[in-house]
């Protein structure tokens, strides 16, 4: 036999815990012995169990009522209820989670993780930070408005040339570009260079992507380039780029 502190540690509870269920009729007062204490057997250990149990998964006091006193075949089909519903809000805990680790990555709350890698690799590579945080906003507005095109487009596109150590090479040149003079002989250079990686990726087994079709979607495609515009080296790259392809063989389509 037991006294209630016993039974507490045993189940796991607290003395006022035991005392609460006999309170809520969950575990009957127990005889008491010639010293005035009480005294519980083997039954009560299994049923204080099963109200600890029941009562841990979220069930309602008064549904842990009804569920000691079913029968065996009730009880196990509320089970399985239980148990699913623990599966749900494990699966959404895991979510919350998952978002609080978002909003401490900052910028990966509201965009995938390869667009996230390349803005770091830009800050990490020194590029200014209002340059990044125009860069970023751009694509925080275009993924917020066209995110099934966007994950369609990087899975196919970005997931290999967002990755790629040249593509990344002359993000940095091009970013750098941003204070160049339209005429700075640079620009010139990174636009060969950029045309030259463009053509010689065009027949990678790898990336499937065309210059002409982009997002399909010319709204989309115009938040992202639009970008670039506020800047005339940048301006003058592009053009440079977009002719440079012209020439060889690569017509730029969208509009």
């Amino acid at each position: 036999m037991l006294r209630i502190g016993e039974l507490a540690s045993y189940v796991g509870v607290t003395t006022r815990t035991v005392r609460f269920y006999h309170q809520q009729g969950l575990l009957d007062e127990p005889q008491r012995n010639t010293s005035g204490y009480r005294l519980y057997g083997g039954e009560a250990v299994l049923r204080l169990s099963r109200v600890v149990a029941l009562a841990s998964a979220g069930v309602p006091l008064a549904r842990v009522h009804e569920l000691l006193d079913a029968s065996q075949q009730s009880l196990d089909l509320a089970l399985i209820e239980i148990d699913t519903g623990l599966r749900n809000r494990i699966e959404r805990l895991e979510e919350d989670r998952d978002r609080l680790q978002r909003l401490r990555a900052g910028d990966a709350l509201v965009l995938p993780d390869v667009i996230v890698g390349l803005i770091e690799y830009l800050r990490e590579a020194g590029i200014d930070s209002e340059v990044v945080d125009h860069y970023r906003d751009a694509w925080v507005l275009t993924y917020a408005v066209y995110r099934p095109k966007l994950d369609s487009w990087l899975q196919d596109f970005g997931g290999v040339t967002l990755r790629d150590p040249g593509y990344l090479a002359l993000m940095v040149r091009s970013f750098r570009a941003a204070e160049l003079d339209p005429d700075d002989p640079k620009i010139q250079q990174l636009a060969d260079d950029t045309v030259e990686w463009m053509v010689n990726t065009w027949d990678s087994d790898a990336l499937e992507w065309s210059f002409e079709r982009g997002l399909d979607d010319s709204a989309a495609n115009a938040l992202l380039e639009a970008q670039w515009a506020d800047r005339p080296g940048w301006v003058r790259v592009s053009e440079l780029i977009v002719q440079g392809l012209q020439d060889r063989g690569v017509e730029h389509s969208r509009e």
